[in-house]
């Protein structure tokens, strides 16, 4: 018998977009690319946010040694904020990971419809999260949703049924494991500020473990 080599997502895009009638593939497709862009610019976002957060650390200790506590207490008001961030994006970054690999699987493989919701709800949650932090992420989140209801409710309409009601239970499960990993990461990605430190709010000296 003759070898088959398997379908990959590539094939099934061409597939789709020659025959009309296979709208939700479609719809999931367009969601799986704005997916990908939104990771790619956040990924852009956290490089950014790394690269500023080794000059302020610089500035911080280049001021303690000058025994400047008012001025590393100014660079460590910046480097807060700007772990805050990048804490929320690496968050939203791996939670959306785990969702395109659910596109994906669903693409290559199929499966029932309603595998397709808790992808919904995930990509929900980082909308809220990205709003006031990247603009832009956010649009290509909301559109991804967008594409992903649209079809979801095409499909369930067609099948008479309706969504389970423990998808945003499981969404909210992939957020939480998401913030551990997050948290892992940003142990990994940024120094410890030194341990002793004034404070940005109180210039009250800190003492990091």
């Amino acid at each position: 018998m003759a070898w088959r080599r398997e379908e990959t997502i590539g094939d099934k895009i061409k597939k789709l977009f020659t025959n009309q009638e296979e709208s939700m593939e479609k719809k999931v497709i367009l969601a799986q690319y704005r997916l990908k862009t939104a990771m790619g610019r956040i990924n852009n976002y956290i490089e950014k946010l790394s690269e500023r957060d080794k000059i302020l650390f610089e500035n911080i200790v280049d001021a303690l040694m000058k025994k400047d506590e008012i001025r590393a207490k100014m660079y460590a008001g910046e480097v807060a904020e700007i772990r805050k961030i990048s804490k929320q994006l690496l968050t939203v970054q791996y939670a959306l990971e785990h969702a395109s690999l659910k596109l994906e699987t669903f693409l290559i493989y199929g499966g029932a419809v309603n595998e397709v919701a808790p992808v919904i709800g995930v990509m929900r949650e980082a909308v809220g999260i990205v709003k006031n932090i990247a603009p832009d992420v956010w649009i290509d989140l909301q559109v991804a949703v967008r594409e992903l209801e649209t079809a979801m409710g095409e499909s369930m309409a067609d099948l008479g049924i309706s969504v389970d009601v423990g998808v945003d239970v499981e969404a909210k499960k992939i957020l939480e494991e998401a913030k551990i990993v997050a948290e892992q990461k940003m142990r990994e990605r940024f120094a410890e500020l030194p341990k002793a430190l004034p404070t940005p709010s109180t210039g009250q000296t800190t003492t990091t473990a």
